[in-house]
């Protein structure tokens, strides 16, 4: 499933292997853009892809991306001289059991939200998995992983991101939406899905902003679920990026947990700041 393919184009990165992004042979904008990517684990299934840019406004967002290499062609074709990249996949797998630091770091945190990740390993990812493959591959064009981000930093920057808790601490909500279908009733299902998108939806008078549109459907489909469950986390790994890049990834407004030897994940550490309402008849 396919949704809002418009013009424009943009990407991010980290300081883990550095190339001047100078020498990209990719055309290039100024305006900043950020790309989610919600990657399947495995390439027989599909990923969801989302860019958005600086203004909010949804340049593409996908359900249907198949192999690494149409994932590469997606990210490629929105790079701009800054970007930034959330995936929702780790990116860094020294471990070869067990869980990561930043892992059981973030579950202490978040277990009584359900939003406890699932462990990685390198029983799991024996060769690094599919994130890793991806930024190495991402490396020439500037790409590189930085943790320690000043707000509005020009460069193209990556983040391990995971929308679980950054949902929760978007919208200090006291447990994770639960739209995952599993076992659950359909109708329990899509009634999660709908406030999870009404949630994104609202993000139009954030900082940054999300302008949703018709990026989504207005309602999921039980065919074919897995797709609409993908777009919207994608587009969450989107804001994500689009907020680490304004805000920055210190305290109070971002937290990372681990670091680039064993790992990490960023996530957002507080609640959406919205722009004050303007009343009618008053200069902003």
């Amino acid at each position: 499933m396919r949704t809002s393919r418009r013009s424009g184009s943009r990407l991010f990165g980290t300081e883990r292997g550095y190339v001047d992004p100078r020498s990209s042979p990719f055309e290039r904008t100024a305006i900043p853009a950020f790309i989610g990517l919600d990657l399947a684990w495995s390439e027989r299934n599909p990923s969801g892809g989302a860019a958005i840019d600086e203004t909010g406004r949804v340049l593409e967002a996908r359900a249907d991306l198949g192999g690494d290499e149409e994932i590469l062609a997606f990210v490629r074709a929105h790079l701009a001289e800054t970007s930034v990249l959330g995936l929702d996949m780790p990116t860094i797998v020294p471990n070869p059991v067990g869980m990561r630091r930043c892992e059981r770091e973030l579950a202490r945190d978040f277990r009584a939200y359900h939003a406890a990740p699932h462990p990685s390993n390198r029983a799991r990812f024996p060769d690094g998995g599919r994130a890793r493959a991806l930024l190495d591959a991402l490396a020439p064009e500037g790409v590189v992983e930085r943790l320690d981000l000043s707000p509005q930093t020009q460069g193209r920057y990556a983040f391990e991101v995971f929308p679980h808790p950054s949902l929760v601490r978007l919208f200090a909500l006291p447990a994770i939406f639960r739209y995952k279908k599993k076992n659950r009733p359909w109708p329990d299902v899509l009634a999660e899905w709908k406030r999870y998108r009404a949630a994104m939806g609202s993000l139009a008078d954030a900082v940054p902003p999300l302008v949703l549109g018709d990026a989504v459907p207005a309602a999921a489909e039980i065919r074919h679920y897995k797709r609409f469950d993908d777009l919207l986390d994608a587009l969450t790994c989107a804001y994500v990026a689009s907020y680490l890049w304004h805000w920055g990834t210190a305290s109070p407004y971002a937290r990372v947990y681990g670091d680039l030897d064993g790992g990490y994940i960023a996530i957002p550490d507080g609640p959406v700041i919205r722009r004050p309402k303007v009343r009618e008849g008053t200069t902003p």
